[in-house]
């Protein structure tokens, strides 16, 4: 047997584990009963950790709680001897000491600088706080290789990407999250290998489609849903190899031209007339419960070429992974882990963690790390417990470096001690996260009051108010009702939101691609665009239900109260093939 380096945890540790049997367990957050699998225990066993003491759901929102993919905000740089306000995905109200980009990739500051010695007669939580309180973090997080894009963040070799959140190798991206390998993109969520679109959701292999969603290998369509290699089609459901359908009616060519040749979505008044007609044609047609292609023991929803997932949401080439959610790509072995993989593998309990790590738990923004544990914001780091903001570094311990021996014997000091309190195992507190508990992820798919969130300890960051007195303002339903009657004015003009009722503005870039492809002009804020995508999404919530059409119960993204008719797969497969 291999000796062990933590010999008093492991020995503790074995005697929870042994004792581990299938049960119901009570949520200690929310109060509900979830159970521990076989398959949960086993993953406690690979891991070495104690069951945890949160539901999935709990544990899940405390992750995103950490992760910002729709607000930015202005406020003050603190790198000394800076009085610049800085765009930022941390909120003002935050206290963390946050540089400028170009100060925190820089060498002009030492991480390891501001080490915290172990301190016995306090709780690793306790010193862990005090250390985040001092280790300055980035004003903005965006991955190298990144050309003109100031306004967004994450993701990694971008070109021309404004207010987007995360992505890969894309180009001339606005108003997105998630976008791969893509060009030319609005208003969009999760795109991958899509060129020229327009509110695409879930979307792949596509060309010049506008309101696309669950779609792929489609060109030159408007209005699909959960349509596959189909050109030349409008307002279809469910179609596979056609072309020139409207609304899943087949035409000739010539006669589909010329009734698309009468529709001007460019006027407000008749896109939202097809956008209405649109969505009630969507529910008056079979909708897949779940798409899960190409994959094999998957449950779940948008999974595709994977195999052995549980409860995971948005996953591409993974295997073995449970409890995860979001871009969660070429993960495997891994569990209870959102927006995460990149080549990763034995992640637990971990946020935007990748990028070849593996073996790291409990950890937030990690990059190409190996065994580590409680981390945020590290990179490069191999056997590192309770650090932030390193880089290149081994053997530390609240950023500070240890020889072998003494990091191991600290280590299990640290680790038994939290063992033994029940701190060892749960993830961050969520009053820990550089992120406003609004300004959150989190908010969208479990939103609370500001009282509620007060009263757990969390930061809520104040309405900002937009400096519009320089400007004239028009109510959105006063606009225009054309784009091709707006001007670049309008680019001086605050509009308030429809719903919102908040001001915004675009930019001259915008009135370009919609004039381009006639599209009118947004009714309402950036952020409350991407709500009402996340809307169409259901939240990523799954369901129990009942099949629309054999009546047998399955797990469904869409339930039959909102007017939706959720097929299984089988009666899916045979009614639409």
């Amino acid at each position: 047997m291999k000796e062990s380096k933590t010999p008093r945890f492991d020995t503790i540790l074995n005697e929870i584990l042994n004792d581990l049997v299938l049960h119901i367990q009570i949520c200690l957050d929310c109060k509900k009963e979830f159970k521990i699998e076989q398959e949960d225990i086993d993953f406690f066993k690979i891991f070495r950790v104690p069951e945890p003491k949160l539901c999935p759901d709990c544990r899940q929102r405390n992750r995103l709680a950490f992760a910002n993919y729709s607000n930015i905000y202005k406020r003050k740089c603190d790198v000394v001897g800076h009085d610049d306000i800085m765009i930022s995905y941390v909120a003002p109200v935050m206290p963390w000491i946050t540089y400028d980009y170009e100060t925190y990739y820089s060498d002009k500051w030492d991480p390891f600088s501001y080490y915290k010695e172990i301190d016995d007669k306090k709780s690793f939580f306790e010193q862990y706080l005090s250390l985040l309180k001092i280790v300055p973090i980035a004003g903005v997080r965006r991955g190298a290789n990144s050309i003109n894009c100031d306004f967004s963040f994450y993701g990694k070799n971008m070109k021309d990407c404004y207010y987007l959140f995360g992505g890969r190798r894309s180009e001339d991206v606005m108003f997105g999250a998630s976008i791969y390998d893509s060009r030319h993109i609005v208003d969009s969520y999760f795109t991958l290998n899509v060129e020229g679109a327009f509110q695409n959701i879930i979307t792949s292999d596509c060309f010049n489609n506008k309101y696309a969603y669950f779609s792929s290998s489609c060109i030159d369509c408007n209005f699909i849903f959960d349509c596959r290699n189909c050109q030349n089609c409008f307002g279809c459901v469910n179609l596979r190899n056609k072309n020139y359908c409207y609304f899943n009616e087949q035409f000739s060519k010539e006669e589909y031209m010329k009734k698309l040749a009468e529709i001007d979505l460019g006027s407000k008044k008749i896109n939202e007339e097809y956008q209405d007609k649109f969505w009630t044609f969507v529910k008056e047609n079979p909708v897949r419960a779940t798409r899960i292609l190409k994959s094999e023991n998957c449950i779940g929803n948008d999974i595709k070429e994977s195999r052995n997932l549980y409860n995971v949401c948005q996953a591409d080439n993974c295997e073995n992974v449970r409890y995860a959610s979001f871009a969660i790509m070429g993960l495997k072995d891994s569990m209870d882990v959102n927006h995460s993989g990149g080549g990763g593998g034995r992640l637990y309990y971990c946020q935007n963690t990748g990028t070849k790590s593996s073996d790291v738990k409990f950890s937030f923004s990690v990059k190409e790390c190996l065994e580590c544990e409680y981390m945020i914001f590290c990179n490069n780091c191999q056997n590192c417990f309770g650090c932030a903001g390193i880089k290149n570094a081994s053997y530390m311990i609240f950023n500070k470096k240890y020889e072998q021996n003494d990091y191991w014997r600290k280590l299990d000091e640290i680790k038994t001690r939290m063992l033994e309190d029940g701190t060892y195992g749960e993830f961050f507190p969520m009053s820990f996260s550089p992120i406003a508990y609004n300004s959150s992820f989190a908010h969208i798919i479990y939103p609370m009051s500001e009282k509620e969130a007060s009263n757990r300890g969390l930061f809520w960051q104040p309405e900002t108010d937009v400096d519009i007195k320089n400007l004239k303002s028009i109510e959105a339903n006063q606009l225009p009702d054309n784009i091709s009657d707006i001007d670049y004015e309008i680019c001086d003009i605050a509009i308030i939101g429809e719903n919102s009722k908040k001001p915004f503005r675009v930019i001259k870039r915008e009135i370009d691609f919609y004039k381009q492809n006639k599209i009118h002009l947004p009714i309402d804020t950036p952020y409350q665009r991407m709500l009402d995508r996340f809307k169409i999404l259901n939240y990523f919530k799954i369901f129990g239900e009942t099949c629309d059409s054999c009546s047998k119960p399955i797990k469904s993204a869409y339930r039959k109260i909102d007017g939706y008719r959720p097929y299984c797969e089988k009666c899916y497969q045979q009614e639409i093939y």
